[in-house]
């Protein structure tokens, strides 16, 4: 407070009496209360514009996983449908792709980037605007882009893709377990966990990666018009600030949400002042909607504690989401194309079975 950093001490009493100076307060209820609107009420009270002409925003935000999920994941299942019904409506005039996210499962991301293409098919302009994180996964979606708007801070890049298949054999032959047996072929059983891999059946499981990376090369060199050779140069997984992938030609131009939307009513020959998002996003079921307005009533509680308090619970949150990123990588369904530099960049956080989890491994290990 003497070096003007802060204004004045006290505690969220002293807070909420101050706010209750400018926005008023209820008598009825405990000291330090203040009026305000919930964030959500808010938004009811104040819909997006609907005059004049349909601009499509996809958002695609989390990591990218196979099927369908609720928000918080991309599951390709559930944005390729949010888009094919947007684009039934024959109402959309351009789409602005949203992404914030990691990457995730190969599968999954080039299944949202068929469904984009399908705009492209029905001759709508497509813009790409880069949030925080937009990598691997993150940027294979973004390949059908006419531009690619991004901030000088997004984190983009990393283009490349792995598989992950974990096997024992060398933990257990630690405590004098081994495994054997007659198989007919080298690919007979395989992959066996408890008996590690074949020669032949990693050479088939590496081509198989090697052949994902080929597609992914080839994706962004047709989409950047750039050689194959230059995309593997400034491939392999590298990842980079905003400003440095727009001197190597990753994105186009620095630029937000707007800025895009902005731009493909221009690419679709219409006034930008005269157009309106049309966010494409699953619809909350009965019971969900139900259950969002059953948890409009009530005060939030911010939190407390002191520093020591907020200290522990980062570092158990980082430990759930190194937990949770272990699960993820050991259990996937598919070849991943997920940035492995951007962990706790992007909105993935650790989940509630995440934090369950490490609560198992640190009572089995007497903490």
């Amino acid at each position: 407070m003497r070096a003007g950093i802060v204004d004045k001490l006290g505690d969220r009493i002293s807070f909420g009496r101050r706010v209750a100076e400018y926005a008023g307060s209820d008598a009825t209820k405990p000291a330090g209360n203040y009026t305000a609107i919930k964030y959500d009420a808010w938004v009811k009270a104040n819909p997006l514009p609907t005059a004049g002409d349909s601009i499509g925003v996809l958002t695609i935000a989390g990591e990218i996983v196979d099927g369908e999920s609720g928000p918080g994941k991309a599951a390709g299942k559930t944005i390729e449908k949010a888009v094919l019904d947007g684009l039934a409506k024959k109402t959309l005039k351009a789409l602005v792709v949203r992404v914030d996210s990691p990457g995730g499962s190969v599968m999954a991301s080039e299944q949202i980037r068929l469904a984009i293409l399908e705009a492209k098919r029905q001759k709508l302009p497509v813009v790409v605007s880069m949030g925080g994180l937009a990598a691997s996964g993150g940027y294979w979606v973004s390949t059908p882009a006419d531009v690619i708007f991004a901030e000088p801070g997004t984190i983009t890049g990393s283009i490349g893709i792995f598989g992950v298949i974990p096997t024992f054999e060398n933990a257990l032959a630690k405590i004098g377990v081994t495994s054997d047996g007659v198989k007919t072929t080298p690919l007979s059983g395989q992959p066996d966990i408890t008996g590690g891999t074949t020669p032949m059946f990693d050479a088939i499981a590496q081509a198989g990666i090697e052949n994902g990376y080929r597609q992914f090369v080839s994706r962004v060199a047709a989409s950047r018009k750039m050689t194959p050779a230059r995309v593997d140069e400034i491939g392999q997984g590298r990842v980079w600030d905003g400003g440095t992938a727009r001197q190597i030609g990753l994105v186009d131009r620095f630029g937000t949400l707007q800025d895009a939307i902005d731009e493909a009513a221009k690419r679709a020959k219409l006034d930008p002042a005269k157009v309106h998002a049309e966010y494409l996003e699953k619809k909350p079921g009965f019971l969900a909607t139900i259950a969002q307005d059953f948890g409009t009533d009530g005060d939030d509680d911010a939190g407390g504690g002191d520093a020591f308090a907020h200290v522990a619970a980062d570092r158990r949150q980082m430990l759930a989401r190194a937990v949770g990123d272990m699960k993820r990588l050991a259990t996937s369904g598919s070849i991943q194309v997920r940035c492995l530099e951007c962990g706790g960049m992007g909105p993935t956080t650790a989940g509630i079975g995440d934090a369950k989890l490490l609560d198992l491994l640190l009572a089995r290990i007497g903490f």
